[in-house]
C-alpha cells in the first residue's frame, strides 16, 4: 500500500514587524514572483531569490524555511492583488441591472488574471501543492461569501428564492475555470469581450436573471414630416 508523502512546511518561521524587516521580506517575495514569471518553478531557488532580492541568504532563511514556503507566500502575496482589483469592483454588483454588472464583473476578473497572466499560469500549473496552500482556500472562501451575498441581495430584489449553495458554488466554480482557460489559453476564434459576454448570458440564464430587470428600450418616436417649401 502506497504511503502518503508529507507535505512541505507551507509557513513563514516568522512575520516581520520592524520596518526594515518588512522592506526586507516585501523584497524576497517579490523577487520571488519575478523569478516565477520569467522562469517558472523548476527555477525559484533560494540562492536565485536572495541574489534577485539583494539580500543575503541567512536573510531569506530567518524568513523562510524553504523553497516551498517561499512558493506559499508568492501565491498569498498574488492572490491578495488579484482580489484587491475585483473588490474595486464589487459596487458594480448591487449597483447595475444584472446584465451589466454581470458582465463588467466578469471583465474584472479577467483583468484581474490576465494582469497577472505569466505568473498564474505559472502557479496554476507548476505549483505541485497549490491546493494545499493556505491562501488559495481561503480566496475562494472569500469568493463563495461574495457570492452568497450577492446572491441573497438579488433575491431579495426580485422577491425569488436565493439559489441553493450546491448550485451556487458550481456556478462559481464554473465561472474560475472559464475566466482562467479564457486567459491562459486565449481562443484565436474569439475575442476576450465576445467570451466574457458569453459567459454572463450563460450565467444569467442559469441563475433566471437574463432579460429580467433590464428596462425596456423606449419606442421610438416617428419623425414629424419635414415642411415642404
Amino acid at each position: 500500500m502506497a504511503t502518503r508523502r508529507a507535505l512541505p512546511v507551507l509557513a513563514p518561521r516568522k512575520l516581520p514587524t520592524q520596518a526594515r524587516a518588512q522592506r526586507t521580506y516585501r523584497a524576497i517575495v517579490e523577487a520571488g514572483a519575478r523569478i516565477l514569471e520569467r522562469h517558472g518553478y523548476e527555477a525559484l531557488t533560494t540562492n536565485h531569490v536572495a541574489d534577485l532580492a539583494g539580500v543575503g541568504i541567512a536573510s531569506l532563511y530567518e524568513y523562510f524555511p524553504n523553497k516551498h514556503a517561499l512558493t506559499a507566500e508568492i501565491v498569498r502575496h498574488v492572490l491578495d492583488g488579484l482580489l484587491a482589483d475585483l473588490g474595486a469592483s464589487t459596487q458594480l454588483i448591487t449597483s447595475a441591472p444584472p446584465e451589466d454588472a454581470m458582465t463588467a464583473w466578469l471583465g474584472a476578473m479577467y483583468a484581474a488574471v490576465a494582469k497577472r497572466r505569466a505568473v498564474v499560469r505559472v502557479i496554476v500549473q507548476e505549483v505541485p501543492f497549490l491546493w494545499a496552500i493556505p491562501a488559495v482556500d481561503q480566496a475562494r472562501t472569500l469568493l463563495l461569501a461574495l457570492a452568497r451575498s450577492t446572491r441573497d441581495l438579488d433575491a431579495r430584489a426580485r422577491r425569488a428564492p436565493p439559489l441553493s449553495d450546491a448550485t451556487l458554488y458550481l456556478l462559481a466554480t464554473m465561472t474560475g475555470a472559464a475566466v482562467l482557460e479564457a486567459v491562459l489559453r486565449p481562443p484565436a476564434a474569439h475575442a476576450p469581450d465576445e467570451l466574457i459576454a458569453a459567459l454572463a448570458e450563460i450565467i444569467l440564464r442559469a441563475t433566471g436573471q437574463a432579460g429580467a430587470t433590464r428596462p425596456a428600450a423606449p419606442a421610438r418616436r416617428a419623425r414629424a414630416p419635414r415642411p415642404t417649401r
